[in-house]
């Protein structure tokens, strides 16, 4: 039987459009044969509980993100507790989305237009902790690029976040960071709440 998956995207902002590609890469993980259709995406207004109550949608499963930010995953979570529907899965980076990413210089490297540069990523066992994350993607991307000066550097800096998204599609193996608590419990919710998920264990 041909599966396809009609998703959509729940996102603190427009530049969380990354995740795509890490939500994608999960699901065929889990499930080789689907066909994953385009996303329907929208940046989420207020609380995480009140916007889902309203959020009507014809997909099968919904990726709500929510950075933690300062706070740990399990505080961040508790955010979901009041949610009363069983076709949402949690998306909660720790500390932010541009943390996952920070796993592949080879990544960070093609989309800083530099494929042959050596990207010197932190080991996966201390994304968690970096304080900033998505400045510490954009360091990486800038030196990958060799720093361009003046007027290049301006423009390199104004396509900063369209790179962001292209590292993310650059990433053929996110499977080193199953090694982190946040992403090993999105798998689990993803798993749990998968509509196929009777016919994979058939």
């Amino acid at each position: 039987m041909n599966r396809q998956l009609a998703y959509a995207v729940v996102a603190d902002g427009e530049t969380d459009r990354l995740l795509v590609p890490v939500i994608q890469w999960a699901v065929h993980r889990l499930d080789p044969g689907v066909e994953i259709l385009e996303p329907e995406f929208r940046k989420r207004r207020g609380g995480v509980a009140e916007y889902l109550a309203e959020y009507r949608t014809g997909a099968m499963l919904i990726f709500v993100h929510r950075d933690a930010e300062t706070l740990t995953l399990e505080e961040r979570l508790e955010e979901f507790a009041a949610v009363d529907r069983g076709d949402v899965i949690p998306v909660v980076p720790v500390r932010m989305s541009e943390s996952w990413l920070l796993c592949d210089g080879t990544a960070i490297a093609r989309a800083a237009g530099s494929p042959s540069s050596h990207v010197p990523v932190p080991a996966v066992a201390q994304i968690e902790r970096i304080a900033d994350p998505k400045d510490r993607l954009d360091d990486l991307l800038f030196g990958a690029a060799g720093a361009p000066p003046g007027r290049r550097g301006k423009i390199f800096k104004r396509s900063i976040a369209q790179r962001r998204v292209s590292v993310a599609e650059y990433v053929a193996d996110y499977s080193p960071l199953e090694n982190l608590p946040a992403f090993r419990r999105f798998q689990e919710e993803l798993a749990e709440r998968y509509p196929y998920r009777n016919l994979l264990d058939a």
